[in-house]
């Protein structure tokens, strides 16, 4: 079958970046002809450029200028010249639901070609009301929708003019960024104290991810007890000065390693490696890539009790689910720590990440309509 991908790829950064690449291997692991189509333009807010090199064995095609509709028409023509079986649009917002809703409107005809959507979230938490209307042309020109966040089918229905296929996968784990590694290998690449344990908070730091908790649970004494440090990988998204007065009136900066740059994918696996656990205090419910990516690391997870985050770390089991406040997540580092479930943790991680794999994904698309 010939599968065309419709979204973002490299030399974009970002998981969605990754999510299509490895949506991409696993089309063409299950024996298809894949390629995928993406932007020569996505707007400025997009406009950030990969330090890593291109995936191999990825047929990539920049194509699409996101806001220009003759772009749009010829993305259609091409596409129906290549003769794809199924077209598959990687969902990501409202903005871009213009840009994908007229290309698929174009794709219909006597081709054939069936039009997929795989969508994380179509009426945000935070929804405008440019999110509650620019939907509607993408979701009424898709022949089928299969949902990677549990809950959303009532958003969909929402911009549907009559019923469409849906069905729901679990996201699966984005693997660009290696395999896990000994932990003292990890310590010594990143120059870290191997005295030390280690919790990692990774990824962008915007205020909802909640890093001003994670201080303030980090200066409860009872952790001094432990020679444990927190990690904190990843770009600041805002302001920087909240949370350097966090730090200094904490006075807990003797423990912390801020690698607060942008982390390459060549190097992800060393942070991860170098941890015990992953943290992640997040204030509003929010989807995270680094769930999955703990998952794929095999690392036990102390996440708070918001929507979608919640949802798939069971507690006890992999890790913590808390309240989003400092003692909650102070009393599940002593227990990590006093009562040594690391192991117990990452065993059950082990077993409970099958449920993320990707094959599990393209099996669902493959299943959409046939029923």
């Amino acid at each position: 079958m010939k599968v065309i991908i419709i979204g973002t790829a490299y030399p974009y950064r970002s998981k969605v970046s990754a999510f299509n690449h490895n949506l991409a291997r696993q089309l063409m692991a299950d024996g298809n002809d894949v390629e995928i189509i993406t932007y020569t333009y996505q707007g400025s807010e997009l406009r950030k450029f990969s330090g890593d090199e291109s995936p191999e064995n990825i047929r990539i095609t920049h194509m699409i200028n996101s806001v220009n509709p003759m772009s749009w028409r010829r993305t259609a023509n091409y596409i129906k010249k290549s003769l794809p079986d199924e077209v598959i649009f990687a969902y990501t917002n409202s903005r871009a639901s213009v840009c994908m809703g007229n290309i698929a409107q174009k794709l219909s005809g006597p081709e054939g070609i069936k039009r997929v959507a795989i969508v994380k979230d179509i009426i945000p938490e935070d929804a405008n009301v440019l999110d509650r209307i620019l939907p509607y042309k993408f979701a009424r020109n898709i022949d089928g929708f299969v949902c990677v966040n549990k809950g959303i089918n009532e958003d969909i229905e929402h911009f549907e003019k009559t019923p469409k296929p849906k069905k729901y996968s679990n996201l699966p784990i984005n693997v660009p960024y290696g395999k896990r590694i000994p932990r003292e290998m990890a310590i010594e690449q990143l120059s870290l104290d191997p005295s030390y344990r280690y919790l990692l908070c990774f990824g962008y730091i915007r205020p909802y991810k909640g890093l001003d908790l994670l201080i303030e649970a980090f200066a409860d004494e009872r952790i001094r007890k432990y020679k444990v440090k927190l990690l904190i990988a990843g770009e600041f998204k805002d302001d920087v000065q909240p949370y350097i007065d966090k730090i200094h009136s904490t006075n807990i900066g003797e423990y912390l390693e801020m690698r607060t740059e942008y982390i390459s994918n060549r190097d992800v696996n060393k942070y991860f490696s170098a941890a015990d656990m992953i943290v992640q205090t997040y204030k509003k419910p929010k989807e995270s890539g680094v769930t999955q990516m703990a998952y794929h690391f095999e690392k036990p997870m102390l996440v708070t009790n918001v929507k979608k985050l919640a949802d798939i770390v069971p507690n006890g089991v992999v890790g913590y689910v808390v309240e989003p406040e400092p003692k909650s997540i102070a009393d599940a580092i002593v227990d990590f720590y006093e009562n040594n479930r690391r192991e117990e943790f990452e065993r059950n991680v082990a077993v409970e990440k099958q449920k993320f794999s990707w094959v599990n994904l393209t099996k669902t698309i493959e299943s959409l309509f046939n029923e």
